[in-house]
């Protein structure tokens, strides 16, 4: 862990600025300074200035509004707000915002990607008992959960609770096979699905498969 001091002015910054009848700023990035004259909804006029200091060891951002000066911290959750009248002042501090987010997406489990060639028909763990023929979708990192789903709800005919458990099977364990009543269908399934993904440029891998072909 790194004990250098933290330089206020290289930091980033987030603010959105309210008042109880209009919204004035959103999501406004800022590093070093921001300043905004700001017109009230009874035609005054107020100055918010923001600038990130240190203060008692602490980053927070001193927050100057027409002559008052108050201090936002961040922490724990890298937000801040305060009030000043009718005047809301919300501050993000960006930096930790996306570390946060970082961390969560390293801590959620891997989505399994097989190979394009990958045949599910020789993992026993994946054959519905009774299967004969019908599709094999594997998953990928691109192609949206959403985009599967519906393929699965408007291709294969499949309802919706369905197509909603077999695009998660997908995603959880890496494919899914799909019955269909015969091979011809699957074939026009699998073009179908083949054809919407390419043309909205998803890699989704869909083909007909049938037992002992």
């Amino acid at each position: 862990m790194s004990s250098d001091p933290v330089d206020p002015s290289k930091k980033r910054f987030m603010v959105s600025i309210f008042e109880v009848q209009q919204e004035i700023a959103f999501g406004e990035e800022f590093s070093g300074r921001y300043s905004k004259s700001v017109v009230m909804s009874d035609g005054t006029t107020r100055t918010v200035e923001l600038t990130p200091v240190v203060r008692n060891g602490q980053l927070v951002v001193e927050f100057k509004d027409t002559g008052g000066c108050t201090y936002i911290g961040t922490a724990p959750r890298g937000t801040g707000t305060t009030i000043n009248g009718k005047l809301m002042v919300s501050v993000i501090d960006v930096d930790d915002i996306e570390a946060a987010r970082a961390e969560w997406r390293s801590q959620q489990p891997v989505s399994p990607t097989p190979s394009p060639d990958t045949s599910l028909l020789s993992m026993l763990d994946f054959v519905p008992p009774g299967f004969v023929q019908g599709i094999e979708i594997l998953n990928d990192n691109t192609t949206p959960m959403k985009f599967v789903q519906d393929a699965l709800s408007t291709h294969a005919g499949l309802d919706p609770e369905d197509a909603k458990s077999t695009m998660l099977a997908v995603h959880t364990r890496g494919g899914a096979l799909v019955p269909m009543s015969s091979l011809d269908e699957a074939r026009k399934v699998a073009a179908l699905v083949t054809a919407e993904a390419a043309q909205r440029g998803y890699p989704l891998a869909c083909r007909p498969v049938s037992v002992g072909s």
